[in-house]
C-alpha cells in the first residue's frame, strides 16, 4: 500500500509541475464543454432563404415574413433580382419562387405550385428546409382561413449539388480538409517537438543556420506528403465514390497550398509550447478537436451561436472545408474562391507571426 501511495504522489507532483500538461488536462476539458456544446447542433437553423415574387401576392408575403420570423430562416444578402443565381453562387441555401400568376391567384383557383430549390452540398441543411416550409404555409394558410390539410398547393422540389442527398458527397471533401489538417498538425509538431525531447534541436540552434531555415526544413517536407495525403484521398473519392469534380484543379491546387500556410503555421506555434511527444499529442488533439468542430466540416456553422460562428469565421479550417466542398460539388466562382483564399493567407499571416516570435533559437 505504501508503495501504490508513494508512486500515486509522484504522478500527482510530477502532473502538478508540469504547467502545459495540467492546463491540457484540468482546463481545457471544460472549456470544451462549453464551446462544443453551443457548436454541435444536428439542427438546422438561419438558413438563408431567397424569395421571387411580387409584391402583390400576399399568400408569398405571410409564407416569406412567417420564415424570416421562425428563426430557422434568415433573408439571403442581396437575392431579390435573381433568387436562382443566389443559390447556385452560395449566398442563399434555399429560394422559393412562385408562380408568375402569383401564388395567392393559383391558390384560390385550386391549383398553386411553389418552386424550391436547395442548396444540397449540405445535407444536415437540405433534409430539413421541405418540413420546415410545410410547417410554415400551415401557419400562413391558417392566417388567411385556409383549411391547411386541403390546402392546394404542390412543391416542386429541386436539390441542387446533391440531388439524391448522398451523404459520402457531403462528407468526402470535408474528410479532404480534415485529413490534410491532422497530418500537417501531427507531422510539424511531433517533428519538432521530438528534437526537443531528444536533445538534438541543440545541435541545430547551434549550427551556423537561421530558425528561418530550421522551421522551413522542418516544414516543406510535410507539406509534400500532406499533398500526397489530399491527392490519394480525392482519387479515392472520385474514382471509388464518384463524387463529382464540377470545379477548377488549378484552384483546387490553390486552395490547397493557401491551408497549408495557417496550418503548418499552427504546428510550429504548438511546438512552440510542447517539450514532449506525449505533450505534443495531447496538444494536437485539443488543437485539431477544437478547429474540427468549429470549421463547418462536419455540423453547419450557421446552427452555432453568434459569437462561436465569429470565432469560426477566423479558423481557416472552415475556410478550407467550404471551399473544398464547393469546388468539388458546385464550382466555386472566382470571387468565392478568393474571399476563402485571404481569410487564409490573413490567418496564416498572423500565426506565423506569432509561431516565428516564440520560436527558441537560444540553448
Amino acid at each position: 500500500m505504501r508503495r501504490f501511495i508513494g508512486f500515486f504522489k509522484k504522478e500527482i507532483i510530477s502532473l502538478i509541475r508540469d504547467p502545459v500538461l495540467l492546463v491540457a488536462v484540468m482546463v481545457m476539458p471544460a472549456v470544451q464543454l462549453v464551446v462544443l456544446s453551443g457548436a454541435i447542433t444536428f439542427e438546422a437553423n438561419n438558413l438563408r432563404l431567397a424569395i421571387d415574387t411580387n409584391t402583390t401576392d400576399t399568400f408569398m408575403e405571410k409564407i416569406y415574413n412567417h420564415a424570416i420570423g421562425s428563426g430557422w430562416f434568415v433573408r439571403a444578402p442581396d437575392t431579390n433580382a435573381d433568387p436562382v443565381s443566389a443559390v447556385q453562387s452560395g449566398h442563399a441555401d434555399v429560394a422559393i419562387i412562385a408562380p408568375e400568376s402569383g401564388l395567392t391567384h393559383d391558390v384560390m383557383r385550386g391549383d398553386g405550385q411553389i418552386q424550391v430549390l436547395i442548396d444540397a452540398t449540405n445535407i444536415l441543411k437540405a433534409q430539413s428546409i421541405e418540413a420546415y416550409l410545410q410547417g410554415i404555409i400551415a401557419i400562413a394558410a391558417d392566417e388567411m382561413n385556409m383549411t391547411p390539410d386541403a390546402l392546394p398547393i404542390r412543391f416542386d422540389v429541386r436539390v441542387l449539388f446533391n440531388p439524391r442527398l448522398n451523404t459520402k458527397w457531403f462528407m468526402v471533401p470535408s474528410m479532404i480538409a480534415i485529413l490534410v489538417f491532422l497530418s500537417i498538425l501531427i507531422l510539424i509538431t511531433i517533428s519538432i517537438t521530438k528534437e526537443k525531447e531528444t536533445g538534438t534541436i541543440e545541435t541545430l540552434i547551434s549550427a551556423p543556420i537561421s530558425k528561418y531555415e530550421i522551421i522551413i526544413g522542418k516544414t516543406v517536407p510535410y507539406l509534400a506528403v500532406a499533398f500526397l495525403i489530399m491527392l490519394s484521398i480525392l482519387l479515392i473519392g472520385l474514382f471509388v465514390f464518384h463524387i463529382p469534380f464540377a470545379g477548377s484543379g488549378a484552384m483546387f491546387l490553390i486552395c490547397f497550398l493557401a491551408f497549408c500556410v495557417p496550418a503548418s503555421g499552427i504546428g510550429v506555434l504548438l511546438s512552440d509550447f510542447t517539450h514532449t511527444q506525449q505533450q505534443a499529442l495531447l496538444g494536437v488533439v485539443i488543437v485539431a478537436f477544437m478547429a474540427l468542430m468549429l470549421s463547418g466540416a462536419l455540423v453547419p456553422t450557421e446552427n452555432m451561436p453568434r459569437l462561436l460562428q465569429y470565432i469560426s469565421h477566423a479558423n481557416p479550417l472552415s475556410h478550407y472545408a467550404y471551399s473544398v466542398r464547393n469546388l468539388m460539388l458546385k464550382g466555386a466562382s472566382w470571387k468565392y474562391f478568393a474571399r476563402h483564399c485571404m481569410a487564409m493567407l490573413g490567418a496564416g499571416v498572423v500565426i506565423w507571426f506569432c509561431a516565428i516570435r516564440w520560436f527558441k533559437t537560444k540553448l
